[in-house]
């Protein structure tokens, strides 16, 4: 593609970073849309290999590193992927050549969706889930990953109980893991290791078994398995059964005005009999007229 004059490069790139530093990811995800109508208008694919090898020419004396970090944030936030933007092993340009080799939109995001579902698959496997944050994880809609990710935060802290070893009580296993940085966060401890005859010890012990209590009964009822028969989207969310349509009180009384005529003819053990009670009522009440 023919540039014009004044134009560079990596002009592509700077209009990708300029959005991302406003925080306009709805435009970002409009103009990765536009790559599948006009890849030299779009040219996401070759970004990365422009970068490499147009960047030091052009800006000679600007680190590189405001540029990544601004496009992760841009590919990130426009695929809805944020709470994996900490997860090291989901490179930019990977998830970028993830979406490009897709025909269409929608096909290039569930796929590169996947590919963070796969990564997430295998830190939990190894219990690495420092930077999978919950709360993160339900907006942009992997909550079914949240009980996963919580189970192996409690398992973790479970195993990092505080210990005397040489003198000294450690809380390094504590400091690494989330919910263990919290609670020595939340104790005021700023020391990894304390000596054995530190008098706040006891207290640290006490409050560790308390929370882990408090642990064991969140746990208990918060994670609930589902329903065998439960049916799940392709994304883990459960199907809601939709409800039947309620009968509106005119279909209602339409159905009733059909059904009672057979009904009533139904109900009666003698139709001749009813007849004829019928009609002498009738000529009694004539006949109280007559007078």
């Amino acid at each position: 593609m023919r540039r014009s004059k004044g134009t560079t490069h990596l002009a592509y790139v700077q209009k990708v970073c300029e959005l991302s530093r406003r925080g306009d990811m709805n435009a970002v995800a409009d103009i990765m849309k536009g790559y599948y109508r006009d890849r030299e208008g779009n040219p996401w694919h070759r970004m990365y290999n422009d970068i490499q090898t147009y960047w030091n020419k052009e800006n000679p004396k600007q680190d590189v590193a405001e540029t990544l970090l601004l496009l992760r944030e841009a590919v990130f936030g426009a695929l809805d992927i944020l709470s994996f933007g900490l997860i090291s092993a989901i490179s930019t340009p990977d998830v970028v050549t993830a979406m490009t080799s897709e025909a269409s939109w929608n096909a290039g995001r569930r796929r590169v969706r996947n590919m963070c579902l796969d990564a997430a698959d295998g830190l939990i496997a190894k219990g690495d889930v420092r930077y999978l944050m919950p709360t993160s994880l339900r907006r942009d809609d992997f909550a079914f990953l949240v009980p996963r990710v919580e189970e192996a935060q409690w398992e973790i802290f479970r195993k990092a109980r505080p210990k005397v070893s040489r003198g000294k009580l450690d809380l390094s296993k504590l400091e690494e893991s989330v919910l263990g940085s919290r609670f020595l966060r939340d104790q005021m401890i700023m020391d990894t290791k304390l000596k054995a005859d530190d008098p706040r010890i006891p207290a640290i012990i006490e409050a560790y078994d308390l929370q882990l209590v408090e642990i064991e009964v969140d746990q208990s009822t918060r994670i609930q398995p589902p329903a065998p028969t439960e049916q799940t989207t392709l994304n883990g969310e459960v199907v809601q059964e939709v409800e039947r349509e309620k009968e509106s009180p005119a279909k209602k009384r339409r159905e009733a005005e059909v059904a009672t005529p057979l009904m009533d003819f139904l109900e009666q053990p003698n139709s001749k009999t009813q007849r004829k009670a019928t009609d002498a009522r009738r000529k009694k009440s004539r006949r109280r007229q007559s007078k």
